[in-house]
């Protein structure tokens, strides 16, 4: 099997600044030169972030915040993609991207107590004349 090339890459958009002077905080997922972008969310100062280390200059407490927090990501992107490879799934920047922020249809997934109640009655009838009597399931359903 091709083993798959991925890296995280963190940088900011010094062309686009915020209101209060400061720069947005992207994340580049790259996976067999197949890449996807996105913003984090964060911001901080431009002076205040080295590009080489990918991480905020300083011991102040929201450079502290997010330095741990691009750790904390990296760590994260790692484990998923080590996930999908031990599942020998397809792994896209895409995929990881929307794994890393809880979008992927798995998550999606929100069964409501009607929901539940659904099954169970569907778990019941099947089990009709076993465990079951007809009546008991027509009760549940109503």
């Amino acid at each position: 099997m091709k083993r798959n090339s991925f890296n995280v890459l963190f940088f900011i958009k010094k062309a686009k600044l915020l209101k209060n002077g400061e720069a947005s905080v992207c994340m580049r997922i790259t996976v067999n030169g197949a890449r996807v972008e996105t913003n984090i969310r964060k911001s901080i100062d431009p002076a205040s972030w080295n590009q080489a280390k990918e991480c905020a200059r300083g011991k102040s407490r929201k450079a502290c915040d997010l330095n741990a927090y691009i750790e904390d990501a990296k760590i994260k992107l790692h484990q998923i993609f080590n996930e999908l490879e031990e599942q020998r799934q397809p792994i896209t920047a895409r995929l990881l991207q929307e794994k890393f922020f809880g979008q992927d249809k798995e998550t999606e997934k929100v069964c409501t107590l009607i929901c539940t109640m659904q099954e169970h009655n569907d778990q019941c009838r099947a089990l009709v004349g076993k465990d079951y009597a007809l009546i008991t399931v027509r009760r549940y359903e109503s």
